[in-house]
């Protein structure tokens, strides 16, 4: 792959000579480089029309040519080998390269290599002619997020998402001035459109450990701005059976999910996946020998890993759910008589808000779908627990209603467990719930039996029955459906009897 992005970046070093340009590669693939890693992506600033560049280039090469912003000079190429290269071309946004890189978004983003047709990557000498005008390679050494000036994060707020995105994806810490100039730009997130916003938010729900940064993003104020249906949350207490009130308990159970991710890919096989401390929900700190041992691992894996719209995975909408799941407790909490204190319909009311949430941050219709279903049906896993042994009948239902998303609603049940107990957990409570998740994963991974064809129609009700058609007919034809998946009817006679019993019920 280096040797590849060495002949491409020297051909476009030579292309862009011969037109009199001269081409820095700047931002995320320097930095990537200067961390040891080869960048998949590249961002090239160019003194001159890099729309032009970018589109003539495309065209002697046989590339694709994507117009990105013809008014600020920036135009992309899309290369056609079998591992895809993404090229942005911008002209310099000052009359230099080094005000250029002052006017970035961060310091480790600020840097340029010039490119010569002789540059060779990663070789020590390449980067005696770096460009470093905000001192970004010592940050970046240092591990330190620092906005390349004071009005940096002013100049696009969007810059507050994308600072925390990058904390967690390269393991940085924030500058100290890095809050207080979040803070003093959070309300100029209005002016930022919603799918920037949706898209860095769920980009940082996407990384391994996302919680840390929620919580940066709520204590400099911003969490609520974003997201100002949570804000009644943040003082609503809970029954003594949680540790934290409402949106604490969001955060943890976001961290929770953080940590059942991590346990899936190191079951799976992935050495690298591993949460520092800091990072774990506090049920874990407390029981540093807990596990989350469960059936299924890499299946369960490269399930929250798939893309969804080619942005993200889908165990950013997981979190998203996570972050959500209990907006409407403020809303509907009562005191009772005996002094304890209920949350009744919050679920569906929830389901109603996540579904504004959505609608605001642009979500798309399958995620939305996703996210008011999870949210809907979140406390069900947890009825059907306290209920006893699970009957044949609510297993179907479950499985019916949730389809492939009864293991995105039983990992969240897990997370939702472990962020009310917390230093509370009981360790064989605990595995007792792994146990009861890992017989429902059983069922979900195990292949169905073909589906056998209905014992009754709606025409069979009718005629038997005198029924006269009608909505009617389709609530006895689900419950008859229900009856014989869960293997408590087997012929027509019987199917007949049930319908004749449920109307006479």
């Amino acid at each position: 792959m280096l040797t590849m992005l060495n002949s491409l970046l020297n051909d476009l070093a030579a292309f862009a000579t011969a037109q009199q340009f001269t081409l820095w590669l700047v931002g995320g693939a320097v930095r990537d480089l200067l961390r040891g890693q080869t960048p998949t992506d590249l961002d090239l600033a160019v003194s001159g029309d890099g729309f032009a560049l970018a589109r003539a280039y495309a065209d002697l090469r046989g590339a694709a040519f994507v117009p990105l912003d013809a008014e600020r000079a920036t135009g992309r190429i899309v290369t056609r080998e079998e591992t895809p290269v993404t090229i942005d071309i911008a002209g310099l946004r000052a009359h230099n390269i080094e005000e250029d890189l002052r006017r970035r978004d961060f310091t480790l983003n600020a840097m340029a290599l010039p490119l010569q047709t002789d540059l060779l990557l990663r070789i020590p000498s390449a980067f005696s002619a770096l460009i470093d005008p905000t001192n970004g390679r010592d940050d970046l050494r240092l591990g330190v997020l620092r906005p390349c000036s004071q009005d940096s994060l002013r100049d696009d707020p969007l810059r507050i998402l994308r600072a925390m995105r990058l904390c967690a994806s390269l393991g940085l810490r924030p500058a100290p001035e890095v809050a207080g100039l979040m803070g003093a730009a959070a309300a100029l997130l209005k002016r930022v459109a919603a799918e920037r916003i949706r898209d860095e938010l769920l980009l940082l729900l996407a990384s391994r450990a996302a919680a840390p940064w929620l919580r940066y993003l709520d204590a400099s104020g911003v969490l609520t701005l974003l997201i100002p249906e949570l804000e009644p949350a943040r003082h609503c207490e809970q029954p003594r059976v949680h540790f934290l009130p409402v949106l604490a308990h969001s955060l943890e159970t976001v961290a929770a999910l953080d940590w059942l991710i991590v346990e899936l890919r190191r079951q799976a096989g992935d050495a690298e996946a591993i949460l520092q401390p800091e990072e774990q929900p506090v049920a874990v700190r407390s029981h540093p020998t807990l596990d989350a041992q469960l059936p299924y691992a890499q299946q369960l894996s490269e399930l929250f890993a798939e893309p969804r719209g080619g942005v993200i995975c889908r165990v950013a909408l997981l979190k998203l759910a996570a972050l959500i799941h209990d907006n409407a407790k403020p809303q509907t909490r009562r005191s009772n008589p005996d002094g304890s204190v209920s949350f009744h319909g919050h679920q569906s009311l929830g389901a109603e808000v996540a579904q504004q949430i959505c609608r605001r941050l642009r979500m798309s219709r399958q995620d939305t779908t996703y996210l008011v279903l999870l949210v809907r049906e979140h406390m069900r896993p947890g009825q059907l627990r306290a209920s006893g042994p699970m009957t044949a009948r609510a297993m179907v239902r479950l499985f019916r209603d949730l389809d492939t998303m009864v293991p995105d609603l039983l990992l969240h049940e897990l997370a939702d467990h472990l962020a009310t107990r917390g230093p509370q957990l009981s360790q064989e409570g605990w595995h007792a719930h792994l146990a009861w998740v890992a017989q429902l994963l059983e069922i979900a991974y195990t292949p169905a039996v073909e589906r056998q064809p209905p014992l009754v129609n709606g025409h069979d009700l009718i005629e038997t029955l005198k029924l006269t058609p009608g909505p009617q007919i389709g609530l006895l034809l689900r419950e008859l459906a229900e009856a014989q998946a869960a293997g408590e009817i087997s012929s027509r006679a019987e199917a007949l009897d049930r319908a004749r019993a449920r109307l006479q019920a």
